[in-house]
């Protein structure tokens, strides 16, 4: 397995010094997944973020047209293309998988070439997606203010991927992505994300083991908040800790620069996402207390007591046990002191 972070570093701070004039190619239709894609190949080149820009202006990293229509288009792009992403060696080979369910768009690329295997996430932001939040976004109305739009999404991950490494955060690299398809090529991060982690937990009865992860994420959320930032959907799920270790944050498409009302939608998302999968608070307020002692570490403490209010858990009624949302707002409370 290639590990692309290095060339990640190369993309956005060497290459964009040049200019790649891409050749238009004649358009056709495929399907992936069910969906029909256009691939036009339309003339595209490399642009650089610059540093002295805001962020909330729209970065440009490498914008390439991103076709993928049944193995030939798949193995043509990376042919042509796969020299900018880091792949190595003649293609041979190219499979697309899903990842997670199917409402999430999010697909694994493996590309297989003469000198090894390189791994993809391709992500689509579509109308379609917004199923996989959408009863939230209902039940919470005022609170979290979601972007709809694909395209408004698709922005929002690229401005929070600059936000968040200079938050000091991790997050995977993006390789390219294209705004007219809106869809988005990322590293894949092979690991676990916390709800998977946490699950495991409570079936072998050790959640314990994962306090200090979880005091960890609640230091990065505040540092996070602390640079005028959330994340916007900020539950386990979207943090994956990967085979060494680190912690790298997806799943950006809600985030933006934020107050601490939306800073209290984080905290309290992340707590309920956890409680979910306990029907009693003790275990649950065991991993939430580490989150809160990390989160405290660089926090505010008005953000816990907006997070605490009843209107940031309202949402989580029906999803989480009464039980569990009483306690970890009592919690919550009882940081906020």
């Amino acid at each position: 397995m290639h590990s692309l972070s290095p060339y990640c570093s190369w993309v956005n701070n060497r290459l964009p010094a040049l200019r790649f004039n891409l050749l238009a190619k004649q358009k056709t239709d495929g399907i992936i997944r069910g969906q029909v894609l256009s691939i036009s190949l339309e003339a595209s080149k490399m642009f650089r973020w610059r540093g002295r820009a805001q962020v909330e202006e729209m970065p440009s990293f490498l914008e390439l047209p991103i076709r993928l229509n049944g193995l030939a288009g798949r193995v043509d792009f990376f042919t042509e293309f796969g020299s900018l992403l880091g792949v190595r060696g003649e293609v041979i080979y190219v499979e697309v998988n899903p990842l997670g369910s199917f409402i999430n768009e999010v697909d694994h690329v493996t590309v297989i070439t003469t000198k090894g295997q390189y791994d993809f996430v391709l992500k689509t932001f579509s109308s379609w997606g917004l199923l996989k939040w959408f009863p939230l976004w209902i039940a919470s109305y005022a609170r979290a203010n979601f972007s709809v739009s694909g395209k408004s999404r698709l922005k929002n991950e690229l401005r929070a991927r600059i936000a968040l490494e200079k938050a000091g955060v991790k997050v995977p690299c993006l390789y390219c992505y294209d705004m007219k398809r809106m869809k988005a090529m990322y590293e894949f991060i092979k690991g676990e994300n916390l709800d998977e982690q946490v699950k495991t937990a409570r079936k072998n009865d050790n959640v314990e083991n994962l306090e200090g992860t979880y005091e960890k994420v609640g230091l990065e959320v505040a540092k996070i908040h602390s640079s005028g930032y959330i994340l916007g959907d900020c539950k386990p799920a979207n943090v994956i800790q990967s085979s060494n270790g680190q912690l790298y944050y997806v799943d950006l498409e809600q985030a933006r620069s934020g107050n601490k009302r939306l800073s209290g939608w984080d905290v309290c998302e992340f707590l309920m996402f956890t409680g979910r999968f306990f029907l009693l608070p003790k275990k649950a307020r065991k991993l939430c207390e580490a989150f809160l002692r990390g989160y405290l570490e660089e926090g505010d403490k008005k953000v816990l007591r907006e997070a605490a209010s009843i209107k940031m858990s309202q949402p989580f009624v029906g999803l989480v046990s009464p039980a569990v949302i009483q306690s970890l707002r009592s919690l919550m409370l009882e940081y906020a002191e």
